[in-house]
């Protein structure tokens, strides 16, 4: 007991020793005094071509709040001190960055570093000199004859100081013996620091995307080197699309093309053995701990980089295919609704409007004429306002993933807290609404099953004469429909309940319902999915899901909402929603088939007409 209140004390002494060592500045990274002059913004001279300007400033805030990796090097350690000992100075030969550099420590212990390993590693990857000089040149030579090809990914500051954090990483003993052939020196401020910065990444994700962009995007590059535009297909995949709506741990570039013991410039092509990303490594890499542990070897097979415009296989076909469906579904409701516009702006009605609107008011001033009338009943009410809050949300939390790009989705997920929080509210709402299904099926199984019984028809006659089932004579009343809407007949046809456009959305959205929710389960369990059939579905289920869910915003937001706000006979909305009762405008011009039917059930006398179409 003595001896361990001993070692309790000596530790209680060394935190405050610690954290004044650490919380010491680092002595001045300039000896020289070169800020005197650089530290000026205006330092700039016209080069000799007359071309360009170059600049010379340097911000002193980079030595004085150790901003970067140099901060605690001498100018001379990187530039020949013959060259700059004199004022003005000689003309500067670029730099090598294999040079050794001597670090400044707070103990004043020398430290001799250089980059030679890292050269000799990029030979042996494929971003090997002959690449580089050759990409550089491709890129409009930003680099000049013998500057380090270094620049070209890297710049200044590549990483900060993050005095924030206090938590040490432990550094891959790999990534240290890169540049340490022996034990790091005594100097524990230095190594602290040093440690903590090298376990972590130097850039963030994003940062590493640009840059990688830089050639990886490039037209001339990827012609000359046959490459795929890796980073816009990596930018449109559900990890890049959660890169760029601030998630901190979806998969980077360097965490698929590197190990995570690996040194990055040792990256090299998936031909070869050794590579994360050869196909007998890909599993492995794909089901890392960080990632998808749980996953099925044939994860592989999910497509990170697809460019669905160049590709030619299924993915292809699906994308042609709701193109198709938009346009052959979407398309005819939007032609109807315009000429539905246009017969509302030159004031055009059916010839027996009038009378169908005295048949209606006649009726709805009885309570048995309103019960009849009445379109949705409680129960139908309560399944619409669960459908309507379902689809609400998930558009709300969908569509910015989809759009991660825009600026308006990352505020929007900004809004609802953050990208966890959207996934969240998107799966357990989505899996509401499959239950909103089946809990309208059940309904409708026991609705089927008590008419069978009380008028004595099978289940099937049953199901088809469902009010917002199809049948031929709903093709027949869209003819009839778009006729009058081309002015080649006076009258509407005499819809009944519910219209055919109204029963086709019906359809809509059995249909959409049914295929967002299994692809919506096959990608929230991938796991499952990957384990017992393969990875492609899961770029298939995206597919799928995306394309449906802009198809039914598109039917929802446009056509159907129209239909029940802005629509005259309804404006500002309909109360079906709230009481089930419809404006008296909308039955005589929409429902004039169930006002003639409730009519001759209350025994009102329906005078007719006869019209010459």
């Amino acid at each position: 007991m003595p001896a361990m209140n001993r070692s309790c004390g000596s530790s209680l002494i060394l935190i405050p020793v610690l954290i004044g060592a650490l919380s010491r500045g680092a002595p001045a990274a300039d000896p020289e005094n070169c800020l005197s002059c650089h530290r000026y913004r205006g330092l700039a001279r016209i080069t000799d071509d007359g071309k360009s300007i170059a600049l010379y400033y340097v911000d002193p805030n980079y030595c004085d709040r150790t901003l970067g990796p140099h901060a605690r090097l001498r100018c001379t350690d990187c530039h020949d001190r013959t060259q700059v000992g004199v004022i003005p100075h000689q003309p500067v030969t670029p730099v090598s960055c294999t040079n050794q550099c001597h670090l400044s420590s707070p103990l004043n212990i020398e430290i001799r570093f250089a980059h030679d390993g890292i050269a000799g590693m990029l030979e042996a990857s494929v971003h090997n000199r002959e690449v580089l000089d050759r990409s550089n040149i491709l890129l409009g030579a930003p680099l000049r004859d013998g500057q380090a090809r270094c620049l070209l990914c890297h710049e200044e500051p590549t990483f900060l100081w993050d005095k924030a954090s206090w938590v040490v990483h432990a550094a891959p003993v790999a990534r240290c013996e890169v540049c340490h052939d022996e034990q790091l020196p005594v100097d524990l401020p230095f190594a602290y620091w040093h440690v903590h910065a090298r376990s972590r990444p130097a850039r963030s994700r994003g940062d590493t995307a640009r840059g990688c962009a830089l050639c990886h995007s490039n037209r001339k590059i990827r012609q000359e080197f046959e490459l795929p535009d890796a980073v816009a297909s990596y930018l449109t995949s559900f990890h890049g699309k959660a890169l760029q709506l601030g998630s901190t741990g979806t998969a980077g570039c360097l965490d698929c093309h590197t190990d995570r013991v690996q040194n990055v410039h040792l990256m090299q092509s998936e031909r070869e053995p050794d590579s994360p990303t050869h196909p007998s490594r890909l599993a492995d890499t794909c089901r890392s701990a960080a990632c998808h542990p749980a996953a099925g070897a044939r994860v592989t097979t999910a497509a990170v980089h697809l460019d669905l415009a160049t590709s030619r296989g299924i993915e292809y076909f699906i994308g042609a295919l709701f193109v198709a469906l938009i346009v052959f579904t979407f398309g005819p409701s939007v032609i109807l609704q315009s000429l539905e516009l246009l017969q509302i702006v030159i004031g055009r009605h059916d010839p027996r409007h009038h009378q169908r609107r005295r048949l209606a008011e006649q009726l709805m001033a009885t309570p048995a004429g309103r019960t009849a009338l009445r379109r949705f009943t409680v129960h139908q009410r309560f399944q619409h306002w669960i459908l309507v809050i379902c689809f609400t949300t998930l558009v709300l939390t969908g569509f910015p993933i989809k759009f991660a790009d825009r600026m308006w989705a990352r505020w929007l997920v900004d809004l609802l807290g953050g990208l966890t929080v959207c996934r969240f509210l998107h799966r357990y709402v989505g899996l509401a609404l499959l239950l909103g299904l089946v809990y309208h099926l059940l309904y409708v199984a026991v609705f089927i099953r008590r008419e069978s019984k009380a008028m004595g028809k099978g289940w099937i006659r049953v199901f088809l004469d469902l009010p917002m089932v199809m049948n031929l004579r709903d093709a027949r009343q869209l003819g009839h429909l778009l006729l009058h809407l081309l002015f080649l007949r006076k009258t509407r046809p005499d819809a009944d309940r519910f219209s055919a456009e109204e029963k086709f959305e019906y359809f809509g959205v059995f249909w959409g319902t049914v295929l967002l929710g299994i692809t919506g389960l096959l990608m929230w369990f991938n796991d499952w999915t990957t384990e017992h059939l393969t990875g492609r579905v899961l770029t298939v289920a995206l597919l799928v899901h995306t394309f449906e869910a802009f198809l039914a915003l598109l039917h929802v937001g446009i056509i159907h909402i129209i239909g029940v706000t802005f629509a005259p006979p309804v404006f500002p909305v309909s109360p079906a929603m709230f009481t089930g009762d419809t404006p008296i405008e909308e039955y005589a011009e929409a429902h004039s088939g169930m006002l003639e039917r409730v009519a001759r059930q209350a025994g009102v006398s329906v005078t007719e007409e006869v019209h010459h179409d």
